[in-house]
């Protein structure tokens, strides 16, 4: 179900944003278009220009692109109110035969007159820098994987066995690794791998002191509250965090398990459940750490292994770390909203 935007100001923009231009529409209450035109170059100065006569008064929107960051941070330092429209609940809801940015931004600029803009969350200036680091690290750690998973896989290929790196340093496992070439153009390409995951080694820890050291210093209690958590250690509770922010824009643990994807939507027509929708409309960050979170909690935790296990017992293997996933999930939402550390009891307990 949409949740929409009520627009309390006497004027209406809409903006169909381009990198290099932007589309705006302002309307009045009643629909009639005051301000039409394209803007090249996407001057803001210009902008303001236009909207100087209703600035008083004005609401401004533009579907969720992955520029509106400076829109959003120049329409809050001139005193403008910024809607930031969910792209994907938008085009469920409007559509014309004849799409372009004229039509485009004066869709936009009804909806938003009209109240029926499903918000997205503008994500505050101060922590977007870190989470952007983050979400880098992520990427860096990912691309690292596939070239370990390239190494391990290359020796098959040659006919030896896999090389264990269980209990095993970096630096070791790479040698025993250099060992199995004997071919001079093997050796180089592995030699070429080796040194990016040496390389990737060094930019993710001093991205991981960079990031958990601003954390701890201005974010404290919330970053230790989730590391609470069984199976949460550094690396999860610092995506968490910064992929949440603030706990209190979830109005139930509900929709917040539907933002971390660890819950689907479901499809129903006269009385009958006919299927399931919705499996990749929220956060990839969220739904990746709490299922690594899940896997590791029933690994190193006992009392979580053995709760894993009466949920296997009654849902089967495939269904109970998805389970565990979820209720890790509603777990976390309850302490941030109540600043509480983590209790197994309470967990289980809603379960049960």
């Amino acid at each position: 179900m949409f949740k929409y935007h009520h627009t309390t100001t006497e004027y209406s923009c809409g903006i169909d944003l381009h990198s290099r231009m932007m589309f705006i529409c302002l309307m009045d209450k009643e629909g009639n278009i005051l301000v039409h035109r394209n803007i090249k170059g996407n001057s803001f100065e210009y902008f303001l220009e236009l909207v100087e006569p209703y600035r008083h008064s004005l609401t401004v929107c533009c579907e969720c692109t992955f520029n509106w960051y400076w829109l959003a941070d120049a329409c809050l330092d001139a005193g403008i109110e910024f809607v930031l429209g969910h792209a994907l609940y938008m085009s469920a809801i409007h559509g014309f035969k004849t799409k372009n940015d004229k039509t485009d931004s004066m869709q936009i600029a009804h909806l938003l007159r009209t109240n029926l803009i499903p918000p997205a969350y503008v994500y505050p200036r101060e922590k977007r820098a870190m989470r952007g680091l983050l979400r880098k690290r992520i990427s860096f750690v990912w691309k690292r994987s596939a070239i370990l998973t390239n190494l391990s896989m290359g020796v098959m290929t040659i006919g030896h066995s896999p090389l264990n790196s269980t209990n095993k340093t970096r630096d070791r496992w790479l040698g025993e690794l250099k060992d199995v070439y004997t071919e001079p153009i093997d050796k180089i390409s592995m030699e070429a791998s080796m040194h990016m995951v040496q390389q990737f080694d060094i930019i993710i820890e001093k991205l991981d002191q960079t990031i958990a050291g601003h954390t701890r210093s201005n974010y404290f209690t919330e970053y230790n509250i989730i590391k609470t958590v069984p199976g949460i250690g550094r690396i999860l509770a610092l995506i968490i965090f910064y992929e949440v922010d603030d706990i209190n824009r979830f109005s139930s643990d509900q929709d917040f398990l539907s933002y971390c994807r660890l819950v689907k939507g479901t499809i129903a027509s006269a009385g009958k459940i006919k299927g399931s929708k919705g499996g990749k409309m929220g956060n990839g960050y969220l739904k990746y750490a709490f299922h690594e979170a899940a896997v590791l909690g029933k690994g190193r935790n006992p009392e979580m292994r053995k709760y894993y296990q009466r949920i296997e017992a009654k849902k089967g293997k495939f269904l109970a770390n998805s389970i565990l996933a979820c209720k890790y999930g509603r777990a976390v939402y309850h302490m941030l909203k109540n600043k509480k550390a983590f209790e197994f009891n309470k967990l289980a307990r809603r379960a049960a």
